[in-house]
């Protein structure tokens, strides 16, 4: 006859190993982007930032990464590019990955100085499908969100004519980069999310003079939006 307590034992370690793994699990985010990932603007961005937010919405057993980068693109050709941040994300194997990438893709053709990307436009679709792709290889299996990235808000108070002008003209870009982002969504099967329609025409959740880049409760609402996503995904 065995020894009860080996028989108790034995069902501690069973359980254990079905469930305590999972229990304990921390589910790990990556937000990728550009400046406004990285929480531009922001007198403390380790607090204010949209992912340092999100981690406090998201709690315990989240971990969120930030991989902003200021002026990043999502093409290949822009500088810098989010493909020289694909070593790091991919090192950290995330659980989900939020890519927020578009806005700095508008510029060129007579904005934002001399920089060229939207002489690429034409390469955006097939770099985003190239860049889902990669990601869909790590072994983590990563539930990937895309987003239409926020908008430029023309009413943000202190705009100077020069900066309006080239968000007149960089505004009607971005929207045909949303067209492209969401039919790339649909065809990669990935989670689409909207940041672009919430925040349209909100000038208080803007900094002012700059109209592209949220203060702080502009950052909290991207945080809440995201968080809402991640939620209705896990239940």
């Amino acid at each position: 006859m065995m020894n009860p307590l080996k028989v108790i034992g034995c069902i501690v370690l069973s359980t254990f190993f079905l469930f305590g793994e999972d229990e304990t699990k921390t589910t790990k985010v990556a937000c990728v982007g550009d400046s406004i990932t990285f929480g531009a603007r922001l007198e403390q961005r380790d607090l204010h930032s949209y992912p340092a937010q999100l981690q406090t919405l998201l709690g315990a057993g989240y971990e969120v990464e930030n991989f902003g980068i200021s002026s990043c693109t999502l093409l290949r050709k822009g500088r810098p590019t989010v493909w020289n941040q694909l070593s790091k994300i991919e090192a950290s194997n995330p659980d989900v990955i939020v890519i927020s990438l578009g806005t700095n893709d508008t510029c060129g053709m007579g904005t934002c100085g001399d920089r060229k990307c939207w002489e690429y436009q034409d390469e955006f679709a097939d770099d985003y499908r190239d860049l889902i792709d990669r990601l869909e290889l790590l072994p983590s299996k990563p539930e990937i969100i895309i987003c239409a990235p926020t908008p430029m808000v023309l009413e943000t108070p202190g705009l100077s004519d020069t900066r309006k002008n080239g968000l007149i003209i960089r505004k009607p870009r971005l929207q045909t980069l949303i067209k492209i982002i969401k039919g790339v969504a649909k065809e990669k099967d990935v989670v689409f999310m909207d940041l672009n329609t919430p925040l349209q025409h909100r000038p208080e959740l803007f900094t002012e003079k700059d109209g592209v880049h949220p203060n702080k409760a502009g950052y909290l609402e991207i945080a809440q939006l995201i968080y809402e996503k991640i939620k209705s995904i896990g239940d």
